[in-house]
């Protein structure tokens, strides 16, 4: 099992930004040796899991590790009953929309539709963000108990991705603080320069947050008049979203606060 484990890892070093890896990095990555390292990879890419480039030698994720990833989609209620409503809101805004989860501390895209008004591969499914930098960590963060969010956040930083990313942690908590009370996240600039995004909550069957629907906006096309609009739009896709998933309620929008939405406010630290 031992072997397996570190397999399993030196697999999951493929999920970077980085497309290709070699030999050599890979054993500096994980500490092993160039030999086991080379035995582990034969055998990915025996399997289909990697492939190697003939001319730089250098290895990829291979079409094995594409149809596995493409039957999680495939397999779970969420993706089956969002994509309608991704493709929804794309129609009726133009910009590019995303389903989203939380990964350890980065935040995960596993559907997104692209809108006209905006088209760039970096918010294509299986592109992962950092949490403190994007409207649906903070909506995702928001769901959690106050209690469960300090300790996510005890001993992780906040670092700066662009001039407009909130480092500041008593900033940070008073946005979460304030997206756990309404139910959105607007952030601009801060994961990318020029683009600004909306989220909201997806609640799943014991009305916790398993889920952010968002949009992306390029700041050329963002005026601030249209933001209660927009988010009266996602909240209205994100209910209907929501009781699919099997949530009894969705306390945000144009409905009335849930007697557990309420209780949780008023558990709220302030």
């Amino acid at each position: 099992m031992k072997t397996l484990d570190t397999a399993l890892k030196l697999l999951k070093l493929f999920e970077t930004e980085e497309q290709t890896l070699s030999v050599t990095e890979i054993a500096e990555a994980t500490a092993l040796p160039k030999s086991k390292v080379s035995r582990l990879l034969a055998d990915f890419r025996a399997n289909g899991f990697l492939e190697q480039d003939e001319q730089t030698r250098r290895y990829r994720v291979g079409l094995a590790a594409f149809e596995l990833g493409s039957n999680y989609i495939k397999s779970q209620p969420l993706a089956h009953a969002a994509l309608p409503v991704l493709r929804q809101i794309v129609e009726r805004t133009g910009h590019s929309t995303t389903l989203s989860v939380m990964r350890g501390d980065l935040i995960l895209h596993i559907l997104a539709v692209e809108g006209p008004h905006y088209i760039d591969g970096r918010w294509r499914v299986g592109n992962r963000l950092p949490f403190h930098a994007t409207s649906a960590g903070k909506v995702l963060l928001a769901g959690l108990t106050p209690a469960g969010f300090e300790a996510f956040v005890a001993n992780r930083r906040l670092d700066p991705i662009t001039a407009s990313t909130v480092t500041d942690p008593e900033v940070f908590r008073r946005q979460v603080e304030e997206t756990r009370d309404s139910g959105v996240s607007l952030t601009r600039g801060e994961s990318a320069p020029g683009l600004s995004a909306i989220a909201v909550p997806v609640l799943g069957r014991s009305n916790d947050t398993v889920a952010a629907l968002g949009l992306i906006i390029p700041d050329r096309f963002f005026a601030e008049e249209k933001t209660d609009t927009l988010t009266a739009l996602l909240h209205e896709e994100a209910r209907t979203l929501s009781i699919k998933c099997g949530a009894a309620d969705y306390p945000f929008g144009s409905a009335n606060p849930s007697p557990r939405h309420a209780a949780a406010k008023s558990a709220a630290p302030v």
